[in-house]
């Protein structure tokens, strides 16, 4: 790693930190960023990133860059300490409960990206593991066998849009989704929302149109979901107007599929 990219990444991992500490006051059943336009001021979001000079140039590849985005037991210490960072502002932003969804959500996506994982870039397949977990803690009991705790059960359903639907459906939620296409293209890019967007607004709609459904269409046939590939152009349009595009991606890819706008992005 050069000397430049070392400096850029400790810029951002500042800036992230900056970040983190004005979006836990946001505490939201909704995400935080939910619909908010990328034109909007958010207090503790930037745009002003400094990107590596790389990322910016003619020669930079998003596509193979997120494709060839190391596993976190490959990482340097810098590439992890901003991974982590990623996840950390990813995990702010869902409009998580309390520290045990935080947790479950926090773990759910770093073993998509460890390869050392069953879920190693597998969306479906960590949505599972997600369900599970929530669901061993759903069946916690009290002293009172007549009474089962149901609003924790309420709570988690709500937040990974947890349900009891087709046993052979293929579907993972919006929110996780959304969580692991911002985690993949801000580390190719070298940071979380804010430096997304320096990066569409440094190489203009249009381009970064090109380059992120490219790369959407990528990830989505090597994560399982080739079928969602064909909706994912009109999916990056939309999305490049809000500040957190890789929840929008998702939830326009929700909005076309089998079972529209109910928190689930089917597979097919």
């Amino acid at each position: 790693m050069s000397l430049f990219k070392k400096v850029s990444i400790l810029t951002v991992l500042m800036l992230l930190c900056s970040s983190l500490t004005s979006i836990s006051s946001f505490a939201s059943e909704e995400p935080i960023l939910e619909n908010v336009l990328a034109t909007e001021k958010v207090e503790g979001f930037s745009t002003k990133v400094d990107l590596d000079e790389y990322v910016v140039s003619k020669d930079f590849d998003l596509e193979d860059e997120v494709s060839n985005m190391p596993s976190i037991d490959k990482m340097t210490t810098e590439e992890k300490e901003l991974f982590d960072s990623i996840v950390e502002e990813q995990v702010a932003l869902a409009g998580l409960e309390n520290e045990e969804e935080e947790k479950l959500f926090a773990n759910a996506m770093v073993d998509f990206f460890d390869e050392n994982s069953e879920t190693y870039n597998d969306l479906s397949l960590a949505q599972t593991e997600l369900i599970e977990q929530v669901e061993e803690i759903n069946t916690t009991t009290y002293e009172n066998d007549d009474e089962i705790e149901v609003s924790a059960k309420k709570i988690f359903d709500k937040t990974f849009a947890i349900e009891k639907a087709h046993a052979v459906q293929v579907k993972v939620g919006v929110k996780f989704a959304g969580a692991v296409f911002n985690g993949a293209i801000g580390f190719a890019i070298g940071g979380g929302v804010g430096a997304i967007q320096a990066f569409i607004i440094k190489k203009g709609k249009k381009e970064a149109e090109k380059l992120f459904t490219k790369t959407v269409v990528s990830r989505l046939k090597a994560w399982g979901a080739p079928k969602l590939a064909l909706a994912t152009g009109a999916c990056v349009t939309i999305a490049l107007n809000y500040l957190d595009v890789g929840n929008q991606i998702a939830k326009q890819l929700d909005k076309r599929d089998k079972r529209p706008n109910n928190g689930w992005i089917d597979f097919y």
